[in-house]
């Protein structure tokens, strides 16, 4: 009953929703002829994308034949033209698909073809970007307008140089400038700062915005220049822990919103914004280049909480391996900034000693042994974002444990608490799943977030019910609390569904030893890990919609 009333409401409430509302009143920007997004790619981009295919335009791996406008969900066969459009289509379709075309993303790499050849390979329309065609739903989500703002002004700045490759109005740069100014006033109508959880959609559109201001000038270029900094600052300091990582709990997250940091480092940099906050920024994106590099493993980020393939700096993404993410270690490392800002080399190496309960009346299981440190390695504790790691250059051990992301609420978090990834001998032996996909599918979605598609504690255990309203939320699960962490041992312990489970890790002499301890619940071992399946439990998502 209680998911129809809810089903009920949403349909009512979404019936009588505005369509968006393109603003055709706006301050037109005048073009300030700044290059510096430009500069980098054309430091950076034959080195990153050397091996890439630019040409094939793709959403979440699919071609899209190069066509620019995508107005359906071609997974389901669902054509959103002349739908009431709401936030989601549940288990019907999926808008992100035409959100991600919306982004205008692929402009970036059709802008670096230098191929002769590969120009004549492609009919010459797939070089015309129609905006004026562009289909109601490509305004439907701020956040992605905002991605579009990014694009659109990168566009800009190769048609300064005139080394643009896709063309927008017959190369007219007034039209264009007017249509990034209309996009940017869109964003500024429309900001995410409102509700449950403010997280990176709002970061990303201030990002946008301060990339607009950088690049653009206006009538109100001061006074919204001041609110787009403070917002900024404000949301830096909700969005950030101490340590650098983001709150929402998941590495691809991570990443994402560190490509947002690089973007506003740069606006700051052109708006000649020099003060106490800059050092801020350069030092998060330090410690997250760190953060990343730790769980960058055989040259693929691990897929810790959700993964629906947000990118910024879309240049060097490679569809066909969505989850290579040493591009963005590169680019980072082509910035100039003080390495000293994180001059402590060895910080996120603390150790953990709390009371440690006696189990000695539990029951326990013990897990298959695992072969793992040939060689010497070392121990990293993020126990803010929720993570603790072993590892050396080609070996990997971690285990997900502490708070659920998005300050509890778990929007993008997984029941993955207590569960392992491990790699040795370049093979998975343990692996997340990923994420698969969203809202056109909660079935699905609800899998790839279960305990059962995890290496987590091998457990029969009913949950409450969670319907498509509970799909960006977490309700059977606890923050998880580390006793013990250190190089050779970890000890930790969270409640799925009011049962407390142990989960003890030790490391011995090249060999890892897991057991699970717990009062209420029956516990399994497993007969084995992921050694004959690539580290996949269950079903692996390379990324969004990508599945084995």
């Amino acid at each position: 009953m209680r998911r129809y009333l809810r089903k009920f409401k949403y349909e009512i409430n979404n019936r009588f929703r505005k369509p968006p509302f393109i603003p055709d009143n706006f301050d037109q920007g005048k073009w300030k002829d700044k290059s510096q997004v430009y500069d980098l790619l054309g430091t950076i981009a034959k080195d990153l994308t050397q091996d890439l295919n630019l040409i094939d335009m793709k959403i979440f791996g699919e071609s899209v034949n190069n066509s620019w406008i995508v107005g359906t969900d071609f997974f389901k066969g669902y054509d959103f033209s002349n739908r009431k459009l709401k936030p989601a289509f549940f288990n019907i379709a999926d808008v992100k698909v035409p959100y991600e075309a919306s982004r205008l993303q692929h402009l970036q790499k059709q802008n670096l073809i230098s191929s002769i050849d590969a120009m004549k390979a492609l009919d010459s329309q797939a070089f015309v970007v129609k905006v004026d065609k562009f289909p109601l739903i490509y305004w439907n989500s701020p956040m992605d307008v905002a991605i579009r703002l990014i694009n659109l002004i990168i566009h800009r700045q190769f048609l300064a140089h005139k080394s643009n490759r896709s063309i927008i109005f017959d190369n007219s740069e007034e039209l264009l400038d007017a249509y990034i100014s209309q996009n940017y006033q869109y964003v500024k109508d429309n900001l995410e700062n409102e509700g449950n959880v403010v997280g990176n959609h709002y970061l990303i559109e201030l990002s946008a915005m301060l990339f607009f201001l950088a690049n653009y000038e206006t009538k109100n270029s001061v006074i919204d220049t001041e609110f787009v900094l403070s917002e900024l600052e404000n949301e830096i300091t909700n969005q950030f822990n101490e340590e650098g990582t983001n709150f929402e709990g998941s590495t691809h997250y991570a990443a994402f919103v560190t490509e947002a940091l690089i973007l506003c480092k740069i606006s700051m940099q052109d708006l000649d914004q020099t003060s106490d906050f800059s050092p801020v920024i350069d030092k998060l994106i330090l410690l997250n280049k760190k953060f990343l590099e730790l769980l960058i493993i055989d040259g693929e980020l691990s897929q810790i909480g959700d993964n629906d393939s947000g990118r910024i700096f879309y240049f060097a993404f490679e569809e066909e391996k969505p989850l290579k993410l040493t591009w963005l270690i590169k680019m980072i490392e082509s910035l100039e900034i003080n390495e000293n800002l994180i001059i402590n080399k060895n910080n996120n190496m603390n150790e953990v000693s709390k009371e440690i309960p006696n189990l000695k009346d539990y029951k326990r299981v013990k897990h298959p042994e695992i072969k793992l440190f040939s060689k010497d390695y070392q121990s990293y504790a993020y126990p803010e974002f929720g993570i603790f790691i072993w590892r050396n250059d080609s070996e990997y051990l971690s285990i997900r444990c502490g708070p659920i992301g998005q300050n509890g609420v778990g929007g993008h978090s997984h029941y993955d608490q207590l569960s392992i990834e491990c790699f040795t001998d370049n093979k998975w032996i343990a692996r997340d799943p990923g994420t698969g996909t969203y809202t056109d599918d909660i079935s699905t979605r609800n899998k790839f977030k279960s305990l059962e598609y995890h290496w987590g504690p091998n457990l029969n255990i009913k949950f409450k019910k969670e319907d498509e309203f509970d799909c960006f939320k977490i309700n059977n699960m606890t923050d998880g609390n580390v006793l013990t962490f250190n190089m050779e041992n970890f000890l930790g312990v969270v409640e799925f569904n009011g049962s407390k489970i142990y989960r003890e890790i030790k490391l011995d002499d090249g060999i890892l030893s897991i057991q699970d301890f717990s009062k209420l619940q029956k516990l399994q071992p497993y007969d084995s890990w992921g050694e004959k399946t690539s580290g996949i439990k269950n079903q692996f998502s390379e990324g969004y919609k990508r599945f084995s």
